[in-house]
C-alpha cells in the first residue's frame, strides 16, 4: 500500500464514524481536514517526528463481564486502550492486527 493510499484508508475510516455528540462531531471534521492538507500524518521517527502523528487504537470489550482492557503505557504514563503508530504504507485496520499480536499476543 502507498503512503497516498494509507492516507485516503484513514480518512475513509475517520469519515464513517457517526459522531456521538458535536464534540465528536468537531473532532472529527478537525481529524478529518487534519488528513487532507497534506501534513505528514505518519511517524518518520521515534519518539515523535512529526509530533502529530497517525494511531490506532482499539477496545477490547468483555460485553459479559462489562469490562474493558486497558494497557499500562509506561511512556506515556497513562493508562490507554491498545493500539499504536500507524506505519507509514500500512492501512489502519492493518495497524490494529499487528498491534493485537504486539500487545496481547
Amino acid at each position: 500500500m502507498s503512503r497516498i493510499e494509507s492516507r485516503e484508508a484513514a480518512l475513509e475510516l475517520v469519515q464513517a464514524i457517526e459522531p456521538f455528540d458535536t464534540i465528536e462531531e468537531r473532532d472529527q471534521a478537525a481529524t478529518v481536514a487534519w488528513i487532507q492538507n497534506g501534513e505528514e500524518i505518519f511517524r518518520i521517527q521515534k519518539p515523535d517526528i512529526p509530533p502529530k502523528h497517525l494511531v490506532a487504537y482499539f477496545v477490547v470489550v468483555d460485553r459479559i463481564q462489562m469490562k474493558l482492557i486497558l494497557v499500562d503505557h509506561i511512556k506515556a504514563q497513562r493508562w490507554l486502550p491498545t493500539g499504536g503508530h500507524v506505519d507509514i504504507d500500512e492501512h489502519p485496520t492493518s495497524t490494529v492486527s499487528r498491534e493485537t499480536r504486539e500487545e496481547l499476543n
